[in-house]
């Protein structure tokens, strides 16, 4: 299943010039882009499989590390498969920022996960729904990790490779953590009085 999420480039044509030599492909076009959260919700909503997941199109992880992820969760009875990104391609300044992001996560939730937005994730379907997972924009990593523990859903971290980026641009803007920060008091004030 491939989302395009609202894109103003020639991604709409790149898939479907993909779909046409192969059959198996799903394409979904969101013509508004309401968030990253949204394009995910919107993919994951329209898996079918036992296992259902997702990754980035930015290409950093290589086709065998996500088989690698399948492997693992598909040899346990772990709900959840998340993924850490044990060697990583990435700039200084955006390292510092993921750290900072999960070692705030962790406190504030008691929990102990090593990288919370790596991808890619893979969870079983008939659990999926059981999330119910409301994040439009940035914080849906954090939300189903998050709630997966809430739930007591078997979890388990498998370590992979991240390449340097080399289309697109991935930038740490002031707007993306004040947004992060509104989601965190959101999500901590569903969790204690909404119960979702």
């Amino acid at each position: 299943i491939l989302v395009n999420n609202g894109s103003s480039d020639s991604t709409p044509k790149i898939i479907e010039n993909l779909k046409r030599g192969n059959s198996r492909i799903k394409q979904i076009n969101i013509i508004k882009n309401h968030g990253y959260g949204f394009g995910v919700i919107t993919g994951l909503n329209a898996a079918k499989g036992e296992y259902i997941g997702f990754i980035d199109g930015d290409n950093q992880i290589a086709s065998r590390q996500v088989i690698k992820a399948y492997n693992e969760i598909k040899s346990t009875d772990a709900v959840l498969c998340i993924t850490k990104r044990s060697k990583r391609s990435s700039k200084f300044i955006r390292k510092i920022a993921s750290i900072g992001y999960n070692v705030l996560l962790n406190a504030l939730f008691f929990t102990n996960f090593w990288d919370v937005n790596s991808k890619p994730k893979l969870i079983k379907q008939k659990f999926y729904k059981q999330l119910t997972l409301y994040s439009k924009k940035w914080f849906i990593d954090a939300e189903i990790v998050l709630k997966a523990k809430r739930k007591n859903f078997k979890i388990i971290e498998v370590p992979v490779i991240s390449k340097e980026r080399t289309k697109g641009k991935s930038k740490i803007k002031s707007s993306i953590i004040k947004e992060l920060l509104a989601d965190i008091m959101k999500y901590i004030f569903y969790s204690r009085f909404k119960k979702t």
